[in-house]
């Protein structure tokens, strides 16, 4: 069996470089079927690493633009957007600018349509001289023809101005019939040589009247080309003064939006710095105030009490600080504080020492020697740093407030009627008046010169004074008790119901509403652990703006 193998025939192998080389019995080794499959598997993974990469650069890619929108969006939140009032004011200036290039454009093409047609006119005239200098070439020549002079003759009458041509064409016409008249009927030559002279000097007084021409006309260009030089420069310093203008423009209206913002930003630290202090020396209340008044000083038993209760800390924490801090100071408890005035509308105290004022019909001589309220001017206690108002606390009847503007203090009164539309913010008179009314009311009351103010019906200028005439007044509190007697301090008579004539005190003119017996304040105190008896609560109507 074993020799029969070994004698058996062997199927060569078609890979003749796979036998063995040491005697060993061949076979064939599938090679290409694996070269093949190693080619797939290598397609395959590299298929794959490459989708991989590309999802991989894809990703990164994706990551990257979101980055950069990120940064993008907080960029454009981190710029400050541009008040509309400076947007309007560069369209408006835009608009004029437009309309200033359009009317310069318009006198440019003027002056050059006209330098066209004197370009046109002056080289219609030199082609004429040119002609009329060539005939005169020939009448010296002797070889003008018969047919050139009647030429001549022709263009002549029609070129030339008015006075010349009407004076120069009648002789030449009267020349150019003698010469033909002597021409055909062989006359003498002299008379004809006489005829040519003529004609030439008639040629020559028109050649130097388009000399003439040429050279007004000359003239007349060279004006229009500087005429038209001096308005390009105009027109490009024009620009650069309206360029110059609106940067100007542009910088003024971001040092006013960063003014404004300063402005919130203090307005808010003193704010917050005043209701630290409140709490630390007064307490988070509600506070309540009583003021003690004599009605008559002849009568001891007519001391009369009004209880306050201030506003929330949160809305007026400024104000009411001040008014704090001058009771427990002692400035309301010292001299002669009283109530002074009676406007109607209003009733005013002010602190000692007020009623030894001029304006309050006192001496003369030490209101210029010394200020009133020099004492609580060096404390600084004599007036809000600015005009602080919530719309939640409006100068209804029976609320208090501080007197004058801008800055309001020490003086304080008492409101006597609903004073919301005048004491209050544009935007509460706006809310109660109504857009059209509003609109109305600003245009006659503001004027239309200053800054820029939104009155309902678009934009217009208003007066920085008027504006300043109109801020609100601090109001820090409501009275709760002693409403009759409020009514009967403000029963009271005034300077204005004296005769004509008394109005003045020593050649000084004092205020009508002044009462004419001042109400004295005995005392203004703090009150702790107070209860209100039966009250409405405070500021029970609320302004939803």
């Amino acid at each position: 069996m074993a020799k029969n193998l070994s004698l058996s025939p062997v199927r060569p192998c078609r890979h003749r470089h796979r036998r063995r080389r040491r005697g060993g019995a061949r076979r064939c080794f599938p090679s290409a079927f694996l070269f093949y499959m190693y080619i797939v598997v290598i397609i395959v993974v590299a298929a794959v690493v490459g989708r991989v990469v590309n999802a991989a650069t894809d990703n990164q890619q994706d990551n990257n633009e979101d980055s950069q929108k990120q940064q993008q969006q907080q960029q454009q939140q981190q710029q400050p957007t541009r008040p509309p009032f400076i947007i309007e004011a560069e369209a408006r200036t835009a608009r004029e600018l437009r309309v200033t290039l359009t009317k310069t454009q318009q006198e440019l093409a003027s002056c050059q349509s006209r330098n066209t047609a004197l370009s046109d006119g002056f080289q219609d005239l030199y082609k004429t001289h040119l002609a009329n200098v060539e005939i005169l070439r020939k009448c010296k020549e002797g070889v003008l023809m018969n047919e050139e002079v009647t030429k001549v003759h022709t263009s002549t009458a029609q070129e030339n101005n008015e006075h010349i041509a009407s004076h120069s064409s009648d002789t030449f016409s009267s020349s150019t019939t003698q010469l033909r008249n002597m021409m055909n009927s062989n006359n003498n030559d002299d008379e004809v040589e006489q005829q040519y002279l003529s004609l030439i000097t008639n040629l020559e007084t028109s050649v130097n009247s388009l000399i003439l021409r040429e050279k007004t006309w000359e003239r007349t260009i060279s004006e229009l080309v500087a005429r038209r030089d001096l308005l390009e420069k105009r027109e490009g310093a024009w620009e650069r003064t309206i360029s110059d203008l609106m940067g100007e423009v542009e910088i003024r209206a971001k040092r006013e939006y960063w003014w404004m913002d300063m402005k919130t930003e203090m307005e808010g630290r003193i704010q917050a710095l005043c209701h630290m202090a409140v709490l630390e020396r007064f307490g988070p209340g509600p506070h309540y105030i009583s003021i003690k008044v004599t009605l008559d000083e002849r009568n001891p038993s007519s001391v009369r009490e009004i209880i306050v209760q201030l506003a929330p800390l949160d809305l007026m924490p400024h104000s009411i600080h001040l008014f704090l801090t001058q009771i427990s100071e002692g400035y309301w408890n010292v001299g002669t504080p009283a109530f002074v005035l009676n406007a109607e509308h209003v009733l005013q105290a002010c602190p000692h020492p007020c009623l030894e004022s001029v304006e309050f019909g006192g001496s003369r001589r030490r209101s210029r020697q010394k200020e009133p309220y020099e004492d609580m001017k060096r404390a600084g206690l004599d007036t809000v740093s600015f005009q602080e108002y919530s719309p939640m606390v409006p100068h209804e009847k029976y609320t208090i407030g501080f007197a004058g503007r801008p800055h309001s203090g020490p003086e304080w009164y008492i409101n006597l009627m609903d004073n919301t539309l005048d004491h209050g913010t544009l935007e509460e008179r706006k809310y109660h008046m109504g857009p059209t009314k509003y609109a109305a009311w600003a245009k006659e009351v503001l004027g239309r010169n200053g800054v820029m103010l939104d009155v309902g019906d678009g934009e217009m200028l208003v007066d920085v004074d008027a504006m300043v005439a109109i801020e609100p007044y601090p109001c820090f509190g409501k009275v709760i008790e002693g409403f009759e007697v409020v009514d009967e301090i403000a029963r009271g008579v005034t300077r204005a119901a004296l005769p004509k004539g008394e109005e003045e005190e020593d050649g000084f003119p004092l205020d009508p509403n002044l009462l004419l017996r001042p109400v004295h304040i005995t005392s203004v105190t703090i009150l702790k652990d107070y209860q209100p008896g039966t009250t409405d609560g405070m500021l029970s109507t609320k302004i939803e703006l």
